[in-house]
Parts: structure tokens; C-alpha cells; sequence
């Protein structure tokens, strides 16, 4: 009867055990973020994209750095038609881009065994280099006399920028077998430099480890 004892304490004890390591997810993950956002200078959509790795240091609590990318474009349009002549495309076509490093903490509102949902709060340092006029002026012909509209460009701000970011996330995410993570962002960002990116949508591909 001990002997039956001690092997069914034993038993119970190796479940136990062996359920809570199913149950406790990998504190670790690795993602790739890939998405759009709008740019507040210019009203630009545009791509983004992150490489980044976090790692919970709480049950509700975790640190995470992000290398992340982001490319917007546009044009102002200007379509001239001389005479017999073919039309011609005389648009002026911009482009903003930038690169930043950011760290952030996350707070898991909803952890289980699959699900996992919160907020993220971070800082950034952002370089940014555009070439978006800061003013922009079109003289047409019964103005000038010249017989294709003329384009005035003015700058008054630097081409290439470094600034200080504030980042704020929403997160959700689901996990799958063998520990992969899929998931969205929704968030803004806006820096020193009084340029804003709002809003922010992202899918997350990742592995946890």
C-alpha cells in the first residue's frame, strides 16, 4: 500500500510538473513588423518596417529594442498639354525616409497559454532625411508668360534630421504550434522634430525561444 502510494504522489507530481512547462510560453520572441502609417509632414502613406526582439522580465511586464525602417512618398501633380504636342508629366515627386532605434516596455493586459494582448511605451532616436519642400508655389502662364507653368520651391528646415521619439502600441497576438507568433500593431509616434506618424498598422510574424 506505501509502495502504491509513493507511485501515485510520484505520478501526480511529474503531471504537475509537466503541465505548467506546456503551460508557460518562451519569454523570449523574435518579430518581423511589416506595415503602413501616415506621415503628419506631407499627409504621406507610406511603409514600415521592424526587426524586433523582446523578452519578459515579469509575468505581465516585458522589455523590448526595435531597429525599424520607414519610406513615404508623394507628388504634386502637374499635367501640361502644349498645342499638338504630347502631354507632359511635370509633377513634383518627393520622398521621405528614416531609420530609428527604439526601446520600449511592454504591459501584457491578457497573457494565456495562446493569447496575448497590451500596450507598448517607448522612446526612439530617429535620423530622417526628405526631399519635401517646406513651400510649394505654382505661376502659371497668364501670370508669367512662359508658356509651361513655373514651380517654386522654398526650404527653410534641414534635409537631413536626427530626433528624439515618443512611440505608443497597441498589441495583439496569437500563438501557434512549435512557438509562432502572429500578430498586429496599431500605434503613433512623434518626435522633436514635430513630425508625426498617425496612424500605424502592422502585421508581426515571430518565433518564441
Amino acid at each position: 500500500m506505501k509502495n502504491i502510494l509513493l507511485v501515485v504522489v510520484g505520478l501526480l507530481m511529474h503531471i504537475s510538473v509537466f503541465g505548467q512547462r506546456i503551460q508557460e510560453l518562451p519569454k523570449r520572441i523574435f518579430s518581423v513588423n511589416l506595415g503602413t502609417g501616415k506621415s503628419g509632414t506631407g499627409d504621406l502613406y507610406g511603409l514600415m518596417v521592424g526587426f524586433e526582439y523582446e523578452q519578459q522580465f515579469r509575468p505581465k511586464l516585458s522589455w523590448s529594442t526595435e531597429l525599424a525602417m520607414t519610406i513615404h512618398d508623394g507628388e504634386d501633380q502637374l499635367l501640361v498639354q502644349l498645342d499638338n504636342f504630347p502631354r507632359e508629366d511635370m509633377s513634383y515627386r518627393f520622398t521621405t525616409a528614416g531609420m530609428q532605434l527604439a526601446g520600449k516596455i511592454g504591459y501584457h493586459a491578457v497573457r494565456t497559454k495562446n493569447a496575448d494582448y497590451g500596450i507598448k511605451l517607448g522612446v526612439a532616436a530617429r535620423y530622417q532625411s526628405t526631399s519635401l519642400a517646406d513651400d510649394r508655389e505654382i505661376l502659371f502662364p497668364a501670370l508669367t508668360g512662359y508658356p509651361v507653368p513655373v514651380r517654386i520651391l522654398r526650404n527653410t528646415e534641414p534635409q537631413r534630421t536626427i530626433a528624439a521619439v515618443a512611440i505608443t502600441q497597441l498589441f495583439a497576438r496569437y500563438t501557434f504550434r512549435k512557438n509562432i507568433v502572429v500578430g498586429a500593431l496599431a500605434g503613433l509616434q512623434l518626435d522633436t522634430n514635430g513630425d508625426v506618424i498617425f496612424p500605424q498598422f502592422s502585421l508581426s510574424v515571430g518565433k518564441r525561444f
